[in-house]
């Protein structure tokens, strides 16, 4: 086995049709979205799966920096390739040569975040049984006073139209205004298939994860570390 990938569960989605897409059929360790909650769970359930990988070279991450949550990540068993991307959203809202300018105001959603056992869907009806609907709706003008809108975004990766009904309910029901937004699938194929050259930092066996790596360097020479076996 030479490569594996760790992806959030939130972009099985995406990432299933990049490999069918690419022909890249590497194995995937899935990890739940709740771990989103906190970046330190987070990080110590991302470094117990790579302590628990034998004779593998690279492993892939389908994450960005998420909250810092990667920062401090040690590669104790293989070298690990990250997308230099905010979090999930900026890796599937990025254009090719682009700087990601995250718009401000905005809620963002995909089919995967939706689908979450903590998502603010499952949020809102556990208000709606506890609290009622006139409180329930009170404590969701605070919790989404600083957004104007839901953005829910067309991966491609699944049917628009069965998610935006459920975006557009919650929308009325909170006070916000509903968009959708074109996505891609360009990192997670180039994560898949390559180069790094670019777009990722890349820490080579027994280096660690630093901030800088997501955007003011390169850890090492990719060439090294992908095909020097460092």
């Amino acid at each position: 086995m030479s490569d594996v990938i760790i992806a959030c569960q939130t972009l099985s989605d995406e990432l299933n049709l990049a490999m069918q897409q690419t022909g890249v059929r590497y194995p995937v360790i899935w990890v739940e979205s709740d771990y989103h909650n906190d970046p330190n769970q987070l990080r110590a359930k991302l470094q117990r799966e790579i302590d628990g990988l034998d004779g593998v070279h690279n492993v892939l991450f389908a994450y960005g920096c998420c909250g810092s949550g990667l920062v401090g990540l040690k590669a104790t068993s293989a070298n690990l390739i990250i997308p230099k991307t905010e979090d999930c959203i900026s890796m599937v809202l990025s254009r090719p040569g682009e700087a990601f300018i995250r718009p401000k105001e905005t809620y963002f959603l995909t089919k995967g975040w939706m689908e979450g056992s903590k998502s603010i869907f499952v949020e809102y009806e556990h208000a709606l049984k506890r609290y009622g609907e006139t409180r329930a709706r009170r404590l969701f003008d605070v919790m989404l006073k600083h957004y104007r809108y839901f953005m829910l975004i067309d991966t491609g990766a699944y049917h628009v139209r069965g998610c935006l009904d459920k975006v557009q309910e919650l929308a009325q029901n909170t006070g916000l205004q509903t968009v959708v937004a074109e996505g891609g699938l360009w990192f997670l194929k180039q994560l898949l298939t390559g180069p790094y050259e670019q777009d990722f930092c890349v820490i080579p066996k027994g280096g660690t994860v630093d901030i800088s790596h997501f955007g003011l360097a390169q850890a090492v020479p990719v060439r090294q570390a992908i095909q020097g076996g460092v």
